[in-house]
């Protein structure tokens, strides 16, 4: 072999550690016409291609370091991560199983094994693949944060938790890794929704091309919008009582109500709003997660809609108590005016909500019979 031929090879490999994926294809591609027979660098470019948008290419280039080596473990690896993208799950899992027979040591061959497995619909397979991937890889991150996945697709969830942990200090910028964590302890209510959102803009704040932690920061905004109409209900409840528009038991009856209540029930209102608006919910969230808040404002009705019920909603309290009402009927439109729409609103979106919560517990649960029938026929 020349020393051109071998500084193109060099250089290619310079090309991927740059991420310039075409031009080390070019490279590899011109050191294979003069080196047919060197599996890894077919390997190397099937990789090169795939990263380039090049599926066939890819796994012709595989096909060709099989062809070159059998054993050579990288091709069969290759091969195995391709064939799904053309519908051959048979033919990948059958690549996988040979990558893994020639390449027992390396924990790449059973991480592909894994993933074939899992669209293969093998769920405990695909544990165990990826429970020998981070034995053989046990400084890998990416290696524990699959395991972690396969771990809680079957119900290990303090697995799941120890994987994830373990990936995060192995790589504390790990955002996907960062965000399950959150969303567990989500679950768990050991933090509130705030907090949770600053573990998503903290996250995305290490991967900001990651479109999934973006559109999930955005639905933990808007469910925190959705909170304002909370407050509005909680003003229309003080200003129904301060303006004595439903008055019940030994309650002055009096209208117009005297301006010192009047005055009170506003600062009560305004408290209502500090606290729970600013203190407890926007005053918590990190810069990255406020600016989501005002740029889902502008571009988004979903999120405007609640925060013009909460101000509907307080706009009626402020007008019960703000005007020195006689006539307890106009009183008690105003409150119902307010109130009617801001309930409505919070019952159709969590009926709503519940009905897909549902949907998807149906879903997953037909998904388990079918995975289970095959095993229980005769």
């Amino acid at each position: 072999m020349s020393t051109g031929t071998t500084e193109l090879k060099e250089r290619a490999q310079a090309l991927m550690e740059a991420d310039r994926f075409e031009q080390a294809a070019e490279l590899l591609a011109r050191y294979l016409a003069d080196a047919p027979a060197d599996a890894w660098a077919w390997a190397r470019l099937a990789h090169c291609r795939f990263r380039a948008g090049d599926r066939e290419g890819a796994l012709k280039a595989a096909d060709e370091g099989i062809a070159a080596d059998p054993a050579c473990w990288y091709a069969w690896e290759r091969r195995s991560f391709l064939l799904p993208f053309f519908l051959r799950l048979d033919d990948a899992l059958e690549a996988a199983r040979e990558a893994v027979r020639v390449g027992p040591e390396v924990a790449a061959t059973h991480a592909v094994l894994a993933r074939c497995l899992l669209l293969a619909g093998d769920r405990e397979g695909r544990y165990a693949a990826q429970l020998k991937a981070v034995e053989l890889a046990p400084d890998s991150a990416v290696a524990h944060f699959n395991l972690a996945s396969a771990a809680g697709d079957t119900g290990r969830d303090d697995i799941r938790v120890d994987a994830l942990r373990t990936a995060l200090r192995l790589d504390p910028e790990f955002a996907d890794a960062r965000a399950q964590l959150a969303d567990i302890r989500a679950d768990a209510r050991e933090i509130k929704l705030p907090e949770l959102a600053g573990e998503y803009a903290a996250a995305l704040g290490t991967e900001p091309d990651a479109r999934h932690l973006e559109h999930r920061l955005q639905l933990i905004v808007l469910r925190l919008l959705r909170r304002t109409r909370w407050f509005a209900l909680g003003t229309l409840v003080i200003a129904a009582q301060a303006s004595r528009a439903f008055p019940t038991g030994d309650a002055p009856t009096e209208l117009p109500v005297p301006l010192g209540i009047r005055l009170w029930a506003l600062v009560l209102m305004g408290i209502v709003w500090v606290l729970g608006g600013w203190f407890l919910t926007y005053r918590k969230l990190p810069r990255g997660a406020r600016s989501m808040v005002w740029s889902l404002l502008r571009l988004r009705w979903s999120a405007r809609l609640p925060v013009a019920h909460a101000l509907w909603g307080t706009l009626c309290a402020v007008a019960l108590v703000a005007v020195p009402w006689t006539d307890r009927t106009s009183e008690r439109t105003v409150a119902l005016v307010g109130a009617v729409p801001v309930v409505l609103a919070m019952w159709y979106g969590a009926a709503r909500r519940r009905e897909e919560r549902e949907r998807a517990e149906r879903a997953a649960r037909t998904t388990r019979s079918a995975e289970a029938a095959p095993a229980n026929r005769p």
